[in-house]
């Protein structure tokens, strides 16, 4: 893909990695960073790919529904434990669906716990 755009935003939620071992069973939280990537070849008649204010609210849409909750509570989760990866993955699947009539393909999803800390998702491109 020629162009990629990214946003960013954050949202603060608690979670427990079960069976994980050690510390992070207990349940605990942290404000989460997010990244999200999209890239597309053609940009419009003004010069973009996408407007970043469209970018930016379906990126708002997704993290307020997990924003100040517990994640092991909710219906994603149901079957895996909230790990940053798995965190990863839904918010690239909800942004893909939001995103499918748009003129641009979700690339990736940084989810960051601490500054030193990220997991990203990426699916197999075809």
């Amino acid at each position: 893909m020629k162009y990629l755009l990214i946003v960013r935003d954050s949202f603060a939620a608690a979670h427990r990695l079960v069976g994980s071992g050690g510390r992070c069973e207990n349940l605990h939280g942290h404000n989460f960073k997010v990244e999200l990537t999209v890239g597309g070849d053609d940009l419009d008649d003004s010069g973009m790919l996408m407007d970043f204010t469209d970018l930016k609210k379906t990126l708002k849409t997704i993290l307020g529904d997990l924003d100040h909750r517990d994640l092991n509570e909710l219906h994603p989760f149901a079957d895996s434990s909230p790990s940053s990866e798995k965190i990863a993955e839904y918010i690239l699947q909800k942004a893909s669906e939001d995103l499918d009539n748009a003129p641009v393909r979700v690339i990736s999803v940084t989810v960051s716990e601490s500054d030193n800390a990220s997991a990203t998702y990426r699916p197999r491109l075809g």
